[in-house]
């Protein structure tokens, strides 16, 4: 679980850099192969010098783009390197042995980096430019017969193009986590929140309804005099107090059970195949463990538990409602304590 999350805006421009960085190398790879093979086998030098030239400049802005603070300006120099390079070769070319299929790999580049509009702008003036290029080679027809530099080409477009895609496929994949992520991350704690909560503790309802699980134990903790804690700290060191205690509950339930915020100075361990006394040995370990770390203010922080067991002929928020009276018999009874319901 992070402990931190980023801002949509940050995971925007964190999944861009990615992909501009992708790109940039992909740009200065096929580069060096394709300058190499227009020196040796074709012996072609003008195309290969655009090709190095385009090397350079693609090495050139990975070594410029530091942070995202270069991201626009860099993601510019990049498809206008591209386009550049591109449709020189294209015309060094004349159109011929299937050259025309480079422009396929604009696309794809200034939509990933430039966004939908702009890419829209940009791509459909290159392909009315195209259009109109090739209307004019064919006005003036010539033989050509389908060579190596016509195949190699095709093969080249092809493997751009399917670097390109894979690429952005995983970023994109990688956005979609990180928002399921954070949807279900309470944003303070870095712990699971309520709506993931609930979904745990109904399908653990559901798991011991149909006899797949035997047990299931849900505790809620509250730290004790936290309005004092804020009062006294101020509300950002409460919410540093909040942290604190989130990351005790994390390191010492681990894998035994799941752990989230429920809301405030609340949160709520469920504890699949606990029973009711074996949930309140564990959190009465857990209690200890939490009063013997002081807190970054040297004050020592305790907790109060209300521990309560899932039954599959009664709703999962009657069990709620069980646990937070035990809580509060927690509370009444001196706090630092746990107190387990008998329903």
């Amino acid at each position: 679980m992070p402990h931190s999350l980023l801002t949509y805006t940050d995971q925007s421009a964190h999944h861009q850099s990615q992909l501009l960085r992708a790109v940039l190398k992909i740009i200065a790879l096929f580069s060096v192969i394709i300058g190499s093979i227009n020196v040796f086998v074709f012996a072609s030098y003008d195309t290969a010098l655009f090709n190095y030239v385009s090397f350079a400049v693609a090495s050139g802005l990975l070594l410029y783009f530091r942070n995202h603070r270069q991201l626009i300006l860099t993601s510019w120099l990049a498809c206008a390197a591209v386009i550049f390079n591109v449709m020189v070769f294209i015309h060094l070319a004349n159109g011929q042995n299937y050259a025309i299929l480079w422009v396929m790999i604009i696309p794809p580049i200034v939509f990933f980096l430039l966004g939908r509009k702009l890419g829209a702008w940009i791509t459909g003036l290159l392909f009315l430019y195209v259009i109109a290029f090739m209307a004019i080679q064919i006005q003036q027809p010539m033989p050509r017969a389908l060579g190596l530099g016509a195949l190699l080409n095709i093969i080249e477009v092809c493997v751009a193009l399917w670097f390109l895609f894979r690429f952005y496929e995983g970023s994109r994949e990688s956005a979609y986590r990180e928002l399921e992520i954070q949807s279900v991350t309470d944003k303070l704690t870095g712990l699971y929140n309520r709506i993931k909560l609930d979904s745990v503790v109904a399908m653990q309802h559901r798991q011991l309804g149909t006899g797949q699980v035997s047990h299931s134990t849900v505790v809620i903790a509250d730290i004790d005099n936290f309005k004092a804690i804020n009062d006294s700290l101020g509300h950002i060191k409460g919410d540093e107090v909040l942290r604190h205690a989130a990351q005790l509950l994390r390191d010492f339930t681990r894998n035994d059970g799941l752990v989230g915020r429920w809301g405030g100075e609340e949160f709520m361990l469920i504890l699949p195949g606990f029973t009711l006394e074996q949930a309140k040995l564990y959190s009465e370990r857990l209690r200890q463990y939490i009063a013997d770390n002081e807190t970054a203010f040297g004050q020592t922080l305790t907790m109060s538990f209300g521990v309560a067991a899932l039954h599959p002929d009664k709703s999962f928020e009657h069990t709620f409602i069980e646990a937070d009276r035990a809580l509060y018999r927690a509370k009444e009874e001196g706090r630092n304590c746990v107190r387990v319901s008998h329903d």
